[in-house]
């Protein structure tokens, strides 16, 4: 089954790059970093064509150098690649830098109880902002442009209405429409704590309705009464009439007034069927919304750079098995490192085994055979959504050991090398000796003459007690030496062979 997995995931690499590479010849914008994005539905309706709220930590991306300070290289798409095609329409709310960024994007579909995954790309310099309040659907008239009655009026006054938001709305512009062509403070107010939201000074020509761009826009509440003022000065007019005229997703409450009043005054007169003034807001509305709102969860950000491969790769052999380490890549979006394994020194026909997750950097390789020569490689592996797979490291050399086994878990204190048992023998003998560290280590067998007869051992050992299963049948009877070299400590022992 591991197998089958690592042949899907190499396929799965291979595709992915294939379609980067091609998609990279589309004429779309093309972007050096990504954050996947799961968009979940928490209603059981599906949902098709809606604006969803993201929040997201802008400010450790930009502070990666991955992303613009404001943002304009921000682009969303459902498709993977450095060049992903088609792109959807988003609003930054924001702020930027921040950890709790809000950005609108409009997402095509979502299933009820279930996510769609889309990612948000970034990291061109070159493009201009594509934040657009077109995302959302308007704008709307607050007034549906309301402009029947007379002109009159009373000067230092104020004269609005007072409304209900039936759904959420985002006002970005306040406007006019009043007989004389003077500049007006248009004033949001709040109809319960009677706070002043928003305030702006429109100017603009008569008798027709003019608007100037809120410094932020703001988001009125679904169900919550709001009043809108056009405030006129000592020498101003406005319109008046009866109406009850309202945008498609405002109910209209009354007409609200102040007479000797300023800007700043809150009108608690009113008079029903009226219009006077006229102020006027343009707003935006969510396209189908559902309750409650979607959420979204966020994966771990990635550039389109390939990981370079990691470095000293080193192997320690045992009992059938090799215990591999190597250095930690620094890349901040590697993903996984992928552990190769031939028994030739050829990465290319090299076997993929195995993996870990960053920032596991050691693998113990099992099942080897003692006394076969292995080759093993390890490769990282970005999170880019079209993978990014390094070179190969270099190689470590590994021969799992022929006789040899540990004796249990304990790590010894000090070098120590045993006299064999049993002694004299024939032919089989046990050598036991302590490794308390990392080492390379070298067991020899000499003749009584000084000549080299065996190396059971000739490799980097991990920490622990070891036994060496030892057979002298192709050796006459006699004296014989074995010698232990392991970092610095070098001793040597007699054995004695009776046949």
């Amino acid at each position: 089954m591991k197998r089958l997995f690592f042949a899907f995931l190499i396929a799965l690499l291979f595709i992915c790059s294939t379609f980067t590479s091609f998609s990279q010849t589309d004429g779309g914008p093309v972007f050096s970093a990504q954050l996947p994005i799961w968009v979940k539905n928490n209603s059981g309706t599906p949902v098709n064509n809606t604006q969803v709220r993201l929040v997201v930590n802008t400010q450790v991306l930009i502070s990666l150098g991955l992303m613009l300070p404001n943002g304009n290289d921000i682009r969303f798409a459902n498709s993977c690649g450095v060049s992903p095609g088609t792109l959807y329409n988003y609003w930054i709310e924001g702020p930027m830098n921040a950890t709790n960024t809000g950005i609108w994007v409009k997402i095509p579909a979502i299933p009820g109880n279930d996510s769609a995954l889309i990612y948000m790309y970034f990291g061109n310099p070159s493009l201009g902002a594509g934040s657009t309040l077109s995302t959302f659907n308007g704008p709307h008239s607050s007034t549906d442009s309301v402009n029947s009655g007379a002109p009159g009026g009373v000067g230092s006054s104020q004269r609005g209405f007072r409304f209900t938001a039936n759904t959420n709305l985002l006002v970005t512009n306040f406007g006019k429409y009043e007989p004389t062509g003077t500049t007006r403070y248009v004033t949001l107010f709040d109809n319960t704590t009677q706070a002043v939201l928003r305030q702006k000074q429109v100017s603009g020509p008569s008798a027709q309705y003019v608007y100037d761009t809120l410094g932020s826009p703001i988001w009125l509440s679904s169900g919550t009464q709001y009043i809108i003022e056009l405030y006129q000065g000592a020498s101003d007019g406005y319109y008046f009439g009866t109406s009850s005229q309202i945008g498609q997703h405002l109910t209209y409450g009354d007409m609200r007034y102040c007479n000797s009043c300023t800007q700043n005054t809150f009108p608690t007169n009113f008079l029903s069927g009226y219009h006077y003034g006229y102020p006027d807001f343009l707003y935006y509305v969510i396209d189908n919304p559902v309750t409650p709102a979607p959420t979204n969860n966020n994966g771990l950000p990635a550039d389109s750079v390939t990981p370079p491969a990691p470095a000293s790769l080193t192997g320690i052999a045992g009992n059938t098995t090799a215990q591999l380490r190597w250095n930690k890549n620094i890349q901040f979006d590697v993903w996984k490192y992928f552990v190769y394994r031939s028994t030739t020194n050829n990465p290319a026909g090299s076997t993929l085994i195995d993996s870990t997750t960053n920032p596991d950097t050691a693998y113990v390789a099992t099942g080897l055979t003692n006394g076969t020569t292995y080759y093993f490689w390890v490769r990282a592996v970005d999170r880019f959504c079209s993978r990014r797979i390094s070179p190969y490291s270099n190689a470590a050399t590994v021969s799992p050991f022929v006789g040899i086994q540990t004796t249990g878990n304990e790590i010894p204190k000090v070098f120590a090398l045993y006299q064999n048992f049993p002694n004299p023998f024939n032919p089989v003998t046990n050598i036991n000796f302590d490794i308390p560290k990392v080492s390379m280590t070298r067991v020899t067998v000499y003749d009584i003459l000084g000549k080299e007869i065996d190396v059971p051992v000739n490799q980097v050992l991990a920490a622990g007690k070891y036994n060496i299963s030892f057979n002298a049948d192709k050796l006459a009877s006699g004296v014989y030496f074995y010698k232990i070299e392991s970092g610095n400590f070098i001793d040597k022992k007699k054995m004695i062979v009776v046949k």
